[in-house]
């Protein structure tokens, strides 16, 4: 049936948290990578044993798991993270791959949806999310066709579904099924302009933005950045427009509210900004993208960043967050 073999390549998708600590950790991580998840389990049990709330390596255990087919033990551990720390999205999409090769879409959706909730830029969810939708969508082809045999619209439509498993399964042969952060990340698949494209539009960038403009951007893009690492959420807040409409759907209050709990949560945050560009969007309205590095004490990611800018009477704000 066409969707369990988009589940079977769903399942290349299960990821390894952020990055690892150094550590006990990160030694069981190249373990279960060499192929000696046994040994790294053992290493593993031995060491939360006196360190039971060391996230790195509980969710380092529950690849082991993975790795050993022990997928309830593993669904336990996932489950115990997303409980413990809530605002780590890749437990939940480990979930979401061990449901699905239980054939339960459902609780699969659930837990995507959960993930992307606490990191909506989080691409390997939304892939795998699509993945279940199609699932989802096979399995009711397949019984309205049972019920209506002589429907030709629901035969090409199961049809379509099989074309798309066929290239997806080729494509993700190669992916480990632990795969580094680094693979999960949006930026890896986005594409690089090509140096003449980007000699052609930067005179352009250059007409539309002076030298001011851009240096008055930056600043904005560094405060924000550095509200964001002392974990000064007034401050967050006030580099946002009043309106600014929040990525996923979210209402403004619902955002905050999410906001508010992600950046509380952490002992500690970093946040760097590096390789801005500009670009003129209108006469009041520009567009700043970079690369962003988030370490936190529970989490750690680089994403390529951009922030559509409007000036207003208290300088320049967010209208627009996302990434790519």
């Amino acid at each position: 049936m066409p969707a369990l073999r988009r589940i079977a390549a769903l399942a290349a998708l299960i990821v390894a948290p952020m990055a690892l600590a150094a550590g006990v950790a990160s030694q069981a991580q190249s373990m279960i990578e060499q192929g000696q998840a046994a040994a790294a389990l053992q290493l593993l049990d031995k060491h939360l044993a006196g360190n039971p709330q060391d996230a790195e390596a509980r969710f380092a255990r529950g690849l082991a798991l993975v790795r050993l087919e022990r997928s309830k033990d593993a669904i336990r551990v996932f489950s115990d993270l997303t409980r413990d720390y809530p605002q780590l999205p890749e437990p939940y999409n480990n979930l979401a791959v061990l449901y699905a090769a239980q054939g339960d879409y459902e609780k699969a959706r659930d837990a995507l949806q959960a993930a992307l909730a606490t990191h909506p830029s989080y691409a390997t969810a939304h892939e795998n999310l699509g993945d279940i939708y199609a699932a989802l969508a096979g399995a009711a082809y397949s019984r309205a066709l049972q019920l209506d045999e002589s429907n030709q619209m629901l035969r090409h439509k199961l049809a379509l579904l099989n074309q798309i498993d066929a290239s997806e399964t080729v494509a993700r042969e190669a992916v480990p099924v632990s795969a580094p952060p680094a693979v999960a990340a949006a930026p890896a698949a986005a594409p690089t302009p090509a140096p003449a494209a980007a000699e052609a539009e930067a005179p352009a960038d250059t007409d539309a933005l002076g030298a001011d403009t851009r240096a008055a951007l930056l600043r904005s893009v560094e405060a924000w950045a550095a509200a964001w690492s002392k974990q000064d959420l007034s401050a967050y807040f006030a580099a946002y427009a009043e309106d600014f409409v929040p990525e996923g759907g979210l209402s403004r209050a619902a955002w905050e509210a999410q906001r508010r709990e992600r950046i509380s949560a952490p002992g500690r945050i970093q946040v760097n900004v590096t390789d801005p560009a500009f670009s003129s969007t209108g006469d009041a309205s520009a567009s700043v993208s970079f690369r962003q590095e988030y370490v936190s004490d529970t989490f750690s990611d680089v994403v390529t960043k951009v922030l559509d800018m409007k000036k207003t009477a208290g300088g320049w704000k967010i209208a627009r967050e996302y990434s790519r």
